[in-house]
């Protein structure tokens, strides 16, 4: 697709006066490098990167400009995309690539579209702005793309993804490894500015997994629907590569200043990669290391931001089981199967699942990129219709069947407190969760381990399982043989996923995550 779009550019710019001006002054533009936070920083003197808008929004296809057409592109389930030459270039064959219809800037299920896009476009880098993080048109869902190459972030990038996929050692003190899904591993990297990640996978569905995970770990604003991020991705050596940079604001302080302290710098996708476009002209040789350094400071995570989103990504937790129905017949649905409600039985000793007899039935929950897990399967109890995360399973118990929830410490916690009243919700927390510890630590020893980093089928982000240290039980209160508590009273009133679990629950669960109660 390369050639196509080589001769698209050609062919737009031999019949489009006004932009073909725009790609002709690029050759002459002034440039200089600055060192900067370990890269060698490009500064772009670019007067000319006012985008060239008539009327309307310019990534709609009644608003294109006369002589401008569009390359089509197909995305995941029926998708359809146009590719663009930018009218504001910044780069050699510069393109957006839009929606074919009027939708908002999201990432959202369009991750895997982007990643397509870089297998499409071989030797291109797709990349992407979020709304609020250097998009002009947050209205209109849409990518950007350019030959490989030209940001320094984005080649220190691939130095280092290559030297890992080559299995050389890399160093501690500029990239950490963090985690990894499958085949798709996550990176920290330590220089320029805080925020940025890598990411490898062998597969798309590895890829969208872990950079679904990624954004899940931080913290969204009330009135915005994603993350504030740049993200870039392209294909190299047989792998899917990526860079995210995750940042908290869309202008830095100096870009309000006045006077000498004014600088007319709003960075998007490519400043953060270390390709800053400066657009007015006396700004140009102003600009500083100390000028950057503002500037990425301004937008960027804080330290104890960035910190508390690593303690995310690896952070761990306990599973327990918990013991929900017990009746001689049981209806339920696996969200994901669509096979719709199902229904097992007592019979013979056994279960009984169409006409199939089971010692024990297990229906493990698929991964889902949320930070507490979304629900995995729903039980039916006379009119009410309640909703699980984690895993369904079936046992046999008194002469009938018993549906048992194996599911995260942390996403019990979170439905059983969000039926306490607010002002106990905090209060109570440790406490419960130290409870919940003790109790499963009677079955603790004859249970299998479960977990380990490549663990992957756990909803949510609570992918990696562990067992903390089993604590000295108080022989009072009832003893589960077959799960570790009840969903009653008598242990702790659960119903799984509730609407009760909001914002403010979460965040009394999130910030105490693993803390448990001295004795």
């Amino acid at each position: 697709m390369a050639t196509d779009i080589d001769k698209f550019v050609h062919d737009q710019l031999s019949v489009w006066p006004a932009v073909a001006a725009k790609y002709r002054s690029l050759k002459s533009t002034r440039t200089r490098t600055l060192p900067f936070g370990g890269l060698l920083v490009t500064l772009q003197s670019n007067p000319g990167r006012l985008p060239i808008f008539d009327h309307g929004c310019p990534l709609c296809e009644e608003n294109y400009m006369e002589h401008q057409h569009s390359l089509p592109f197909e995305g995941r389930k029926g998708r359809k995309y146009n590719i663009l030459v930018n009218r504001a270039p910044i780069f050699p064959n510069h393109l957006v690539i839009t929606r074919d219809v009027h939708v908002p800037q999201t990432i959202w299920h369009r991750f895997p579209d982007m990643l397509d896009l870089a297998a499409a476009l071989e030797g291109y880098v797709v990349f992407y702005n979020s709304p609020n993080s250097g998009t002009t048109v947050p209205g209109h869902a849409h990518f950007q793309a350019c030959p490989k190459g030209y940001m320094p972030l984005e080649r220190a990038a691939e130095r280092l993804l290559r030297a890992a996929s080559d299995g050389e050692k890399l160093d501690a003190g500029e990239i950490e490894f963090v985690a990894s899904v499958r085949d798709a591993q996550l990176y920290h990297y330590k220089r320029f500015h805080r925020g940025i990640f890598f990411l490898r996978a062998q597969t798309a569905k590895s890829m969208a997994k872990m950079f679904y995970r990624l954004l899940d770990c931080l913290n969204l604003l009330a009135e915005e629907t994603e993350p504030r991020f740049n993200a870039f991705t392209y294909c190299s050596a047989g792998e899917y590569r990526a860079v995210v940079s995750l940042r908290t604001d869309s202008k830095p302080q100096c870009y309000y200043a006045s006077g000498d302290a004014h600088f007319s710098i709003s960075p998007g996708a490519a400043d953060m990669a270390g390709f800053v476009v400066v657009p007015e002209v006396e700004d140009f040789d102003r600009i500083n290391a100390e000028v950057l350094q503002g500037i990425f400071d301004d937008v960027t995570l804080t330290e104890a931001q960035e910190e508390r989103l690593l303690w995310r990504l690896v952070r761990t937790q306990p599973r327990v089981e918990v013991g929900l129905l017990l009746a001689p017949e049981l209806r339920f649905e696996i969200i994901s199967d669509g096979a719709g409600p199902q229904t097992v039985s007592y019979r013979e000793g056994k279960i009984d699942y169409n006409g199939v007899l089971y010692d024990e039935l297990v229906f493990e929950a698929v991964t889902i990129s949320t930070l507490f897990a979304e629900p995995s399967f729903i039980l039916f109890e006379g009119k009410e219709v309640r909703r699980y995360a984690g895993t369904l399973k079936f046992i046999v118990e008194k002469g009938q069947v018993r549906a048992v929830n194996q599911i995260g410490a942390e996403d019990y916690l979170l439905s059983v407190i969000s039926l306490l009243p607010k002002a106990e919700q905090r209060e109570k927390v440790v406490e419960l969760r130290t409870w919940l510890m003790a109790k499963a630590a009677r079955r603790e020893k004859g249970r299998t381990l479960v977990g380990g980093p490549q663990m992957d089928n756990t909803p949510g982000l609570v992918t990696y399982l562990e067992h903390r240290p089993a604590r000295e039980e108080d022989s009072s209160g009832p003893v589960h043989a077959h799960f570790d508590v009840c969903a009653d009273e008598h242990c702790q009133r659960y119903i799984g996923l509730t609407p009760a679990a909001d914002d403010a629950a979460r965040s009394v669960v999130d910030e105490t995550w693993g803390q448990l109660a001295t004795a």
